[in-house]
């Protein structure tokens, strides 16, 4: 009679896997949106005739990919979106993070709070434009996104070309996200280009770099949402364009502070842990300005414990960030939470163990730092585009300690 024993042993090997695979890639959690209303979501592909894309060779015309999330009059039968719908975007992902496929498709089973072309509640509400930072893409910062439009407000992800991870359009295209150090070629970055520079990428001319190229979809953005208001089957009469602003990390947060220097139907603006163009920089912005970030401290020990961030890039982010506050027409405020790093503004912390095992996140809980977040946008957006006075703004937070807040408000 032939022993068992080989074959427990496979087993007790596979079962180990398994478990392993499950405590490295166990299925993410996404906190529960606090607004009082549910979360709709709606995508679309909007194209733009007037320009033609520098990062698709040949190309006639800018595409882009945007998602809505939107307030809902009530959570209908069926079920939530899928995080990472999109099979490419998945495969994206899973390249940048050098992860197997099938890693990476196990993100789609990810319980969102979002409903596929939910009714819409009633009222018109204020739009938020939320650009993807480099690699990123539209439901990147899924907590951010679900919060703010269960408070009441249409936020628009946009994946772009070229900088998002991947963008995936409806017949099946993939655009791939450019090379990390060929992208730096055309960033106004004070460590990477002169200010006279005016490079060409596949034969598009873009002065000051890809940064005001980039600005200019967001324009094109709400002008597109103008349209829907009245065409879109759900979204039409919902759409109140008269109370618009924008937010971004990263390569979002450059975007968005450059949209809102050149565009003045956005309201107010909010950056997190990004430099800025010269021109943002230099004059600061009209409208009221919120500016999320941490000390230096935090960026060395990001550092010293993931990599990244040489001192020039540091010192350029923080001068930045100090002159906007600075300079800025509006209203500013300047909120430092040295437990964040980079990805704390983004889903990842709670994407896998491992992104705080390799020290690429903060040393604060995933959902505290999401809800610290929250509170704060909530407040700046509900303050300069509701109009409702926020106390929390007013001074340092008990319930939030870890917040330095400092503020140029009239």
């Amino acid at each position: 009679m032939r022993s068992a024993a080989p074959a427990l042993v496979v087993l007790a090997l596979v079962l180990a896997g398994f478990v392993a695979w499950r405590l490295v890639f166990p299925t993410p959690r996404f906190p529960e949106p606090t607004g009082p209303y549910a979360v709709g979501t709606r995508r679309f592909h909007l194209v733009d005739p007037s320009r033609p894309d520098p990062f698709v060779p040949g190309s006639a015309a800018r595409e882009l990919m945007v998602q809505v999330w939107y307030p809902a009059a009530g959570a209908p039968d069926g079920s939530t979106e899928p995080y990472l719908a999109s099979s490419g975007l998945r495969d994206a992902v899973a390249g940048f993070f050098r992860l197997p496929g099938f890693l990476a498709a196990s993100l789609q089973h990810a319980a969102t709070h979002s409903y596929p072309d939910a009714e819409p509640a009633v009222g018109r509400f204020p739009v938020l434009l939320n650009p993807a930072g480099f690699l990123g893409y539209s439901d990147s910062s899924l907590f951010w996104v679900e919060e703010l439009a269960s408070h009441g407000y249409l936020v628009v992800g946009i994946d772009q070309p070229g900088t998002a991870a991947a963008t995936v359009f409806p017949d099946g295209r993939v655009v791939p996200a450019m090379a990390r150090e060929e992208f730096r070629r055309y960033m106004p970055l004070a460590l990477a280009s002169e200010p006279e520079a005016r490079p060409v990428l596949n034969g598009v001319p873009l002065p000051g770099g890809v940064i005001p190229y980039l600005a200019q979809d967001l324009s094109f953005v709400l002008g597109e949402l103008a349209r829907l208001d009245v065409e879109d089957p759900v979204l039409a009469g919902h759409v109140d364009l008269e109370r618009a602003g924008s937010f971004g990390v990263s390569l979002g947060s450059y975007v968005t502070a450059e949209a809102c220097r050149r565009d003045e139907r956005l309201k107010a603006c909010l950056v997190a842990d990004s430099g800025h163009t010269r021109e943002v920089a230099g004059e600061g912005l009209r409208q009221p300005v919120m500016v999320m970030s941490r000390s230096e401290a935090s960026f060395l020990r990001e550092r010293e414990r993931a990599g990244g961030w040489p001192d020039e890039e540091i010192r350029h982010t923080l001068e930045d960030q100090e002159a906007l506050f600075a300079r800025s027409a509006g209203d500013a405020y300047y909120l430092e939470v040295d437990a964040m790093f980079h990805v704390n503004w983004t889903d990842a912390p709670v994407l896998s163990p491992l992104v705080r095992w390799t020290g690429l996140a903060g040393p604060i809980d995933p959902y505290r730092g999401f809800a610290l977040v929250n509170a704060y946008t909530v407040a700046f957006f509900d303050r300069y585009l509701k109009g409702a006075q926020q106390t929390l703004l007013q001074a340092p937070s008990l319930d939030w300690p870890e917040v330095r807040l400092r503020s140029r408000a009239r």
